[in-house]
């Protein structure tokens, strides 16, 4: 109820309460990038199934017309005067063809044998298929790191706020207390206005506070498409895996290095194709006469043939070692660059991991700067209404308080925020959940 009545008094239209969990959820149904995103894997999928028929025969039904310049003939007249001694008429030419050709066939090519080019260009759409998936996956990762960072941004923000409001209330009574004491002649005039300049500041505090918390709802809700209000709070824990285990993880399971690895596999199949043009191609052929035109020459063409080519290149245009050599060497690159890639990502994992028991370590170190933040000011509050401390005094007790609690909820934050990028270095973005279902949250 808290949440709801803070957040209309923002004019944030939010309802219903969602997790950390929840929003996730959402992202994944309602995100346009990673619907485009899987556009490109059923592409990949499309492509890769199509390849598998690269083995059956291609069956072509193929028509043609030709027109002659001049109709094709033989001269039998000699033959023709010998027949005439005989009294048998003979023409003295003889056309073989008509002057238009119509015909009209069945044509059958099936490969096989083609040097292993097609296994390989299979092998690669496979692979295509495998890195549009990891990428897909990457893609979520941002999304979910985005997510993390607003969702919780959000409760850093309100939480923020209240504490804002807090101290202005807080500034409030200092100073309607203020008037009284000086209305009493107890404390100086500079001290009200002092009093006085300090509630105004903490206004403005607040003002701005309340716009963040606004900008943070705003992005939020541009994120999940939601207009329902958060649940999940802030988390500390101390049951984290060890930098080891991540960095197993991340060796095994990191979606950057699957990407690597589909690369890898083409790189492999580009050899084989390029290695491929040194070897014969056998092709199966076949031709069935659909159609042919009444003339003597079409007469004498078979009903249909069939028959097994072989065909060996002996020289092209291409050096064939020199493109081996070009494949192997994108082979080795990409080999280079998995080894480079694992290299940087145990550096990250180093990293993000002291960067996240630092901000475990800061955050409950902070715990007793907050106790004595609170009993301070709770002193000064009592000496000042007493005349024994000054409004200046009491206001930097409040600071204090407030600077207290902000370390200690942005230690917080920092900690959740590495977390997630350690789970997401991982390949695990479960693990998250897990983690925060398992901490202890912060009020």
């Amino acid at each position: 109820m808290k949440h709801f009545l803070l957040l209309l008094s923002l004019g944030v239209s939010l309802s219903a309460s969602m997790s950390i969990q929840s929003a996730w959820h959402h992202v994944i149904l309602q995100s346009d990038a990673l619907k485009a995103q899987k556009s490109d894997v059923s592409r990949a999928e499309l492509k890769s199934h199509s390849a598998k028929s690269m083995y059956l025969p291609s069956v072509s039904i193929v028509g043609s017309y030709t027109h002659l310049s001049e109709v094709v003939t033989i001269d039998t007249s000699s033959v023709a005067g010998l027949l005439a001694t005989f009294s048998l008429p003979f023409p003295s030419q003889v056309d073989l063809t008509k002057q238009d050709i119509f015909l009209a066939d069945l044509q059958v090519l099936w490969p096989l044998y083609t040097g292993g080019k097609i296994d390989a260009a299979q092998d690669i759409y496979a692979a295509q298929v495998n890195e549009a998936k990891a990428k897909q996956e990457m893609k979520k990762d941002v999304l979910f790191l985005k997510l993390i960072k607003y969702y919780y941004g959000v409760v850093v923000s309100e939480s923020l706020f209240k504490t804002r409001v807090e101290a202005q209330k807080a500034l409030q009574l200092h100073y309607q207390n203020a008037k009284k004491l000086k209305e009493m002649g107890q404390i100086a005039k500079i001290e009200l206005l002092n009093a006085e300049v300090k509630l105004d500041a903490a206004k403005i505090e607040t003002s701005k506070a309340k716009h963040k918390f606004e900008i943070a709802t705003s992005a939020l809700v541009s994120l999940i498409k939601s207009s329902d209000s958060i649940s999940s709070k802030l988390f500390i824990s101390g049951s984290i895996s060890s930098e080891g285990e991540y960095k197993d993880r991340t060796k095994n399971s990191y979606l950057g290095l699957k990407v690597l690895d589909a690369k890898e596999m083409q790189s492999k199949a580009l050899i084989k194709i390029k290695e491929a043009a040194w070897h014969p191609e056998v092709v199966a052929y076949g031709n069935l006469n659909l159609y042919k035109d009444d003339s003597i020459t079409m007469d004498l063409l078979p009903q249909w043939f069939a028959g097994v080519m072989v065909k060996i290149d002996l020289l092209q245009r291409a050096d064939r070692s020199e493109e081996i050599q070009m494949a192997e060497l994108l082979h080795s690159k990409v080999k280079y660059l998995h080894s480079q890639a694992v290299e940087d990502l145990l550096l990250l994992v180093t990293k993000t991991y002291k960067e996240m028991l630092s901000d475990y370590e800061e955050f409950y170190a902070l715990n007793s700067s907050l106790a004595l933040a609170k009993e301070n000011y709770k002193l000064r509050s009592i000496s000042f209404k007493e005349g024994l401390s000054t409004s200046v005094e009491l206001v930097d007790a409040e600071m204090f308080l407030l600077g207290a609690k902000t370390k200690r909820l942005n230690a917080a934050y920092n900690f959740v925020q590495k977390v997630s990028q350690l789970s997401v270095l991982s390949g695990d973005r479960e693990m998250f959940f897990t983690i925060a279902q398992e901490s202890k949250e912060i009020e």
